[in-house]
């Protein structure tokens, strides 16, 4: 397609990606977003009427830094390589991983600090800060810069897409100082995506390749279930606190909802349906040409927002009468990056995005060590709300839902300080806890299921009766089958034939041992009925218990809106900028509205205890069936 060619292609030229060889794989991470090398992205967006001249300065610029350093010092030989693979039993007992990615040494910070380093790897999951005082830090995974991006992606991106399959919600976002290779991790060579062996290729186009290649292949494997998929993609950066459609340029300052079956959603945020990996990469082409990019000090090409392309897969088949509904969200975030003023060199509109961005950051840390003091045994309240961000990926930090975080670094003592706070950001992200469940869903025809248990029971009675000797009306010629029994018994006609008694005696034994068989599968049909009945009334009861708990969590959070609201109506009370009496005439709709929730709560509670109690009285019933 020559629109997806163009752009993709401009996109790649401002995300400073260069064409690589195959073989070179493992020194990928060279084209990760340096000072001298991102020229592109800086995209002189303000300007597009020098693009041209731009692209062809950064292509020289671009040689220049992949070809070496402007100075004769030979480089140093390379450090020992650690090897990097997945532990295929993570996911069983754990639901946030933290990997951290070291990127080569830029030419910049070569001319500027040599080849000295700031961090040392000590093993694949270990790495030292060399600075004073030295640091030791473990993580699940540390990959230095000879890991290309397919080795990256088969250990956190291929069980990232197993996880969805499974029903399970999951999110990876990269965390990191500006010009870290955040980007780079998860976009990298986005026009490459639609070619199968990029090298660049990032996180993003991957994911989604083998997602709808894992898509064909349930469906041909499941044909006899009516599988059935559907994905919903949408894409939205955050910009000065302000939610912006990446795919939808005329929807800016959208709102973030919250909704007892949604969760957290953006209100009118655009979903586009997509049916290959293809569409997904057309998608991602379009906004990242709209995402808010510009050159500082420390990047030429720093991305001024958090960006969060969602996917919702959706699933339905049917298996033996009942309807199975499978969801899960996909959220792959690339956040903007960390940064000082006095490296970064911002001033005027750039520095307002720096504070705006360095305040969301500070917010998600906190949201962090929260968590993480939460799971040590503290009560304390977790700011979602503080950071739009925040408030966006409640679910992901502490939430439901599968976490990976790849922290990104760089490696140079001009950046050591930036590397020491990602580190130690990295490790609190650790101890998050996340409580993931899959998200499925079963229905069944209640009216059909009904009819089959009644047709059974008439077979039963129909063969009960031809066991009791009313065998005469039925056919002469008959084919039974019985529930768990090896297969059908043929029982032959009974009239209009001369039987011998060696005849007799044999249909009389055949005769006991049908009466044998049948005996058993009817205790095993009423086994099976009093099981069923059972197993359907204590789900129910489970799951009116589970929605009576969401009501009372959803409950608990609009109090807790509104004493919010109280507290900000209260300061703004003091500080004159409304009436004390128009507070008064708020509050009192809020307590009202309160009052509702709580009679409905105190309501609903007298439900549980009904249900309790009718849970208690089926499982009598069944100990007493049972022994």
């Amino acid at each position: 397609m020559p629109f997806l060619s163009d752009t993709a292609s401009a996109i790649k030229s401002r995300f400073g990606f260069h064409s690589r060889s195959a073989s070179s794989e493992s020194v990928s991470m060279l084209s990760v977003r340096s000072p001298p090398d991102l020229l592109a992205k800086s995209a002189v967006r303000d300007n597009p009427s020098h693009s041209s001249a731009a692209r062809s300065a950064i292509r020289s610029i671009g040689d220049w830094d992949e070809d070496g350093t402007e100075g004769n010092e030979p480089p140093p030989q390379p450090s020992q390589s650690f090897e990097f693979h997945e532990d295929p039993s993570f996911w069983k007992d754990h639901n946030v991983q933290v990997i951290i990615r070291i990127r080569p040494l830029s030419s910049s910070e070569i001319s500027t600090q040599g080849y000295s380093r700031c961090v040392r790897q000590e093993s694949s999951q270990t790495i030292t800060w060399t600075a004073h005082p030295e640091s030791r830090f473990t993580f699940d995974l540390v990959a230095d810069e000879h890991v290309s991006q397919e080795n990256l992606f088969k250990v956190a991106g291929l069980p990232m897409v197993d996880n969805c399959m499974g029903g399970y919600n999951s999110c990876m976002f990269a965390y990191g100082q500006t010009g870290s290779g955040k980007t780079h991790t998860m976009l990298g060579d986005i026009e490459g995506g639609t070619r199968r062996h990029s090298v660049n290729c990032g996180m993003t186009p991957r994911v989604f390749e083998h997602l709808f290649t894992r898509i064909q292949k349930e469906k041909e494997a499941r044909k006899d279930e009516k599988l059935r998929f559907t994905c919903k993609c949408s894409f939205l950066e955050i910009y000065n606190e302000q939610i912006l459609d990446l795919l939808d340029t005329s929807s800016t300052n959208l709102q973030i909802r919250e909704d007892i079956k949604k969760g957290v959603y953006v209100e009118n945020l655009k979903e586009i349906e997509v049916t290959s990996a293809r569409d997904v990469i057309q998608q991602l082409i379009q906004g990242a040409a709209n995402r808010k990019v510009a050159a500082t000090n420390m990047n030429r090409a720093s991305s001024r927002s958090h960006s969060v392309f969602t996917c919702i897969i959706e699933s339905k088949w049917e298996s033996q009468g009942v309807t199975h509904h499978r969801f899960a969200r996909l959220n792959l975030v690339d956040l903007a990056g960390s940064e000082r003023q006095k490296s970064s060199g911002a001033e005027g509109e750039r520095l307002k995005e720096a504070t705006n961005i360095n305040k969301s950051l500070s917010t998600l840390g906190l949201v962090i060590m929260n968590l993480v003091n939460i799971s040590n045994g503290k009560s304390l309240h977790v700011p979602y709300r503080d950071s739009k961000l925040t408030f966006l990926l409640q679910d992901s930090l502490g939430g439901n839902a599968k976490t990976i975080i790849i922290a990104n670094i760089s490696p140079s003592n001009c950046c050591s300080l930036e590397t020491l706070s990602t580190l130690k950001f990295a490790q609190r992200a650790k101890f998050i806890k996340n409580n993931a469940v899959v998200n499925e869903d079963a229905s069944g025809d209640v009216v059909a299921m009904r009819l089959q248990i009644q047709q059974l029971k008439k077979e039963v009675s129909r063969l009960r009766g031809f066991v009791n000797g009313r065998g005469e009306n039925l056919d002469d010629s008959l084919a039974l089958s019985f529930p768990a029994s090896p297969g059908p018994f043929k029982w032959e006609g009974l009239h209009g034939s001369s039987l011998s008694p060696l005849t007799s005696d044999k249909r009389i034994s055949q005769k006991k041992d049908y009466e044998v068989a049948l005996v058993g599968a009817f205790k095993r049909e009423r086994e099976k009925e009093a099981a069923l009945q059972a197993l359907t009334a204590e789900n129910q009861a489970a799951m009116q218990l589970a929605k009576q708990r969401e009501d009372e969590i959803q409950s608990l959070k609009m109090r807790l809106r509104f004493r919010e609201a109280g507290i900000k109506r209260l300061e703004a009370v003091a500080s004159g900028k409304i009436s004390a009496e128009t507070h008064l005439l708020k509050e009192k709709d809020e307590y009202l509205k309160e009052i509702e929730v709580l009679r409905a709560q105190v309501d609903r509670n007298q439900e549980v205890t009904r249900f309790a109690m009718e849970n208690l009285r089926l499982k009598e019933e069944i100990r007493r069936h049972v022994f």
